[in-house]
């Protein structure tokens, strides 16, 4: 599923539109549209740590959905974090 349907779709799911996501975002409504309807890349990081309370979703999430996460680097983060963890001796 590309990202903007992704997107749509979440927003279908709490009944806002991408215009109303855009107003409670704090995001020039042309701008926030251009972004996910017209642009061939997905919006920035920034503009996805905003949407994500409004959409009912992690920040990790729509970070994944749009590609600028894998699975695999969250796999690879988590057993670092567990390795530092992990007691000396």
């Amino acid at each position: 599923m590309e990202f903007r349907d992704y997107l749509k779709e979440r927003c279908r799911e709490r009944g806002i539109s991408l215009h109303r996501l855009a107003l409670l975002c704090d995001l020039n409504q042309i701008y926030f549209y251009q972004s996910v309807n017209k642009n061939k890349e997905n919006p920035p990081p920034w503009v996805l740590r905003r949407a994500a309370p409004h959409l009912g979703v992690s920040y990790v999430e729509l970070l994944i959905a749009a590609g600028y996460l894998r699975d695999e680097d969250l796999r690879e983060w988590s057993i670092r974090m567990t390795a530092q963890a992990a007691p000396v001796g």
